[in-house]
């Protein structure tokens, strides 16, 4: 089961994410915009939205998911599989603000995240964070999760990512 939910995050992270009305409140004062995205992201994702999900995901996101509606068929797949398996989000909370960073073309905000998700009984803790993007002439911003990217590789994504960055520390371990 363990092996399951695993599967089930890792199916999330794909896609550049990460229900409803169950997720707990940020402890202390508003939320940023882009805290409140990813908030909005993550309700939707594991809450079956497709097409808000899809439109929160980054192009290098749905770029790596083989197009838009092959991310759409992965994550209808998904929506299945979660609703199956009972996986909940039963907190999501944001350990520390944004950072912001600027390139002479696009801001970056890095958003750290602690979930936690549970199926029948078993839970996950995962520390992570979402990177998002606004691009130039851009009326919102977009995501891709964080635990794809690293100082190594995050040229790859966005080759124009301020050098030098320490991204935030990650994991997963079951509760």
């Amino acid at each position: 089961m363990i092996r399951y939910l695993f599967r089930c995050v890792t199916l999330v992270i794909l896609l550049a994410a990460g229900s409803g009305a169950g997720l707990a409140e940020q402890a202390a004062g508003e939320l940023h915009p882009v805290q409140q995205d990813v908030r909005t992201l993550t309700e939707a994702t594991f809450g079956g939205d497709v097409e808000t999900t899809l439109g929160f995901t980054h192009p290098t996101g749905l770029r790596d998911a083989g197009g838009r509606e092959a991310a759409r068929k992965a994550l209808l797949q998904l929506r299945e599989e979660f609703r199956s398996g009972g996986v909940k989000v039963e907190s999501l909370s944001f350990p520390s603000p944004p950072d912001f960073l600027e390139t002479g073309a696009r801001r970056f905000a890095v958003v750290p995240t602690l979930t936690v998700l549970s199926m029948t009984g078993l839970r996950l803790e995962v520390l992570g964070f979402h990177i998002g993007v606004l691009e130039p002439d851009a009326k919102g911003w977009t995501y891709v999760d964080g635990a794809r990217v690293n100082g190594d590789n995050v040229r790859d994504f966005f080759p124009d990512f301020p050098s030098g960055y320490s991204f935030p520390k990650v994991y997963s371990k079951p509760l």
